[in-house]
């Protein structure tokens, strides 16, 4: 099943970015400084531009930072380094090559948040809303002030005396250190850099799910609403049509946000869990020998924790508030109906039965006990290679 696209926009203009929260706009952003953005028509400028920050900031850093699995010095050092960077930079691809290649269905599931469909038509809807919001807001600022904070924190390097890069030892051969300043200093501007931008990535996609999933959510409190208010047949017979139909839409927009973000989300629920215990291993070791780096580790481990938190929370929303509106329909007074819409409620109560999911690939749900089962399943391995580690000490 591929997403349909019903309206296809061929100048920049039309796609009205200003009216969007600020997270949208953030991302918009973001897809224009990293070359993802694809609408068409392009200058030869950016198309120039792309190119060059696709070499520089993505192709290069990537094989570079890739071949530094051949220089690790241990086994150990070796595993920690795939788990701890290796599975990042793939998701990160994963999210980038979707951002890119589906950036027209992208576009047009942001269209549909902006429909007449999605307005709040009274008070109590217009306070619905912008809580909802309030939440987005909420959750996109404390994402990218720890992720900010992660990249931050790999200057912590500078206060080492032994010219240590923050990301990666091995740049491609270029000799650094204290007779190589220069070559110290441009390398590690480079690492930090394009790690920023990766993180970048990385941040505009889980923005953009948590947006459109809690635009859902949003949208399933005002039809929990629009139900309850129902209070005759008269009344019954005018709106079910027109909240069936809303409930409709909302249930292929979870559809289409599920195929078209299970790759990347798919790699990210497997490599997440391995992520954090392998950070969290690395911070505690340096805690023992009282690193002042393992700040950068615990800030890493805590932006991906929020990575993995994000999707899962307001997945999560969705599912609850889906399975809520049964009982808003039940709290309409559909006992002081007509004996056929007594059956209708009753149809659509047992077609609700089963409220909207998301999977990654139909294996990993987005909700709370997937996050807390990942926790779970890393701090075991984290136990685990503490244990081994006590045992060679």
């Amino acid at each position: 099943m591929k997403i349909e696209t019903q309206k296809t926009w061929s100048t920049v203009d039309k796609y009205r970015w200003s009216e969007y929260i600020r997270p949208v706009r953030m991302t918009v952003w973001t897809w224009r400084i990293c070359g993802l953005y694809n609408a068409k028509p392009q200058t030869p400028l950016y198309r120039a531009y792309r190119i060059v920050f696709n070499v520089v900031l993505m192709v290069v850093y990537l094989f570079t930072l890739s071949f530094n699995m051949f220089v690790m010095q241990t086994f150990e050092q070796l595993v920690l380094y795939i788990m701890y960077i290796v599975f990042t930079e793939i998701v990160m691809v994963l999210k980038a090559l979707i951002t890119y290649y589906k950036f027209d269905q992208i576009c047009y599931l942001y269209r549909q948040t902006l429909d007449s469909d999605f307005k709040p038509v009274d008070a109590e809807e217009e306070q619905l809303h912008r809580k909802g919001i309030g939440e987005i807001n909420y959750y996109f600022y404390l994402y990218i002030t720890t992720t900010h904070l992660a990249i931050a924190s790999s200057l912590l390097y500078l206060l080492h005396q032994d010219y240590r890069m923050p990301y990666f030892p091995w740049v491609m051969g270029i000799a650094y250190g204290s007779t190589e300043r220069l070559n110290f200093g441009i390398m590690f501007a480079y690492q930090v850099v394009g790690m920023y931008f990766h993180m970048l990535i990385n941040v505009a996609i889980d923005v953009q799910l948590c947006y459109f999933l809690g635009m859902i959510g949003i949208q399933l409190d005002v039809l929990g609403k629009r139900f309850r208010m129902i209070q005759t047949s008269e009344q019954f017979g005018n709106s079910f049509m027109t909240l069936i139909n809303q409930y409709q839409k909302l249930h292929k927009m979870t559809r289409n946000i599920e195929q078209l973000y299970s790759p990347a989300f798919f790699a990210q629920f497997s490599a997440s869990g391995l992520v954090i215990c392998a950070t969290a291993f690395k911070t505690s070791s340096m805690f023992n020998v009282y690193e002042l780096t393992a700040i950068q580790n615990l800030l890493y481990m805590l932006a991906m924790m929020f990575q993995m938190f994000l999707p899962c929370r307001f997945g999560n929303e969705v599912t609850r508030k889906s399975h809520l509106l049964r009982t808003s329909i039940y709290s309409s007074r559909w006992f002081e109906m007509g004996l056929y819409d007594r059956k209708t409620v009753h149809m659509l109560l047992q077609r609700m039965n089963k409220p909207l999911t998301l999977k990654a690939y139909y294996f990993f749900n987005y909700n709370l006990q997937a996050y807390t089962t990942t926790l779970n399943m890393a701090y075991s391995v984290y136990a685990l290679l503490q244990r081994n580690a006590l045992k060679k000490s």
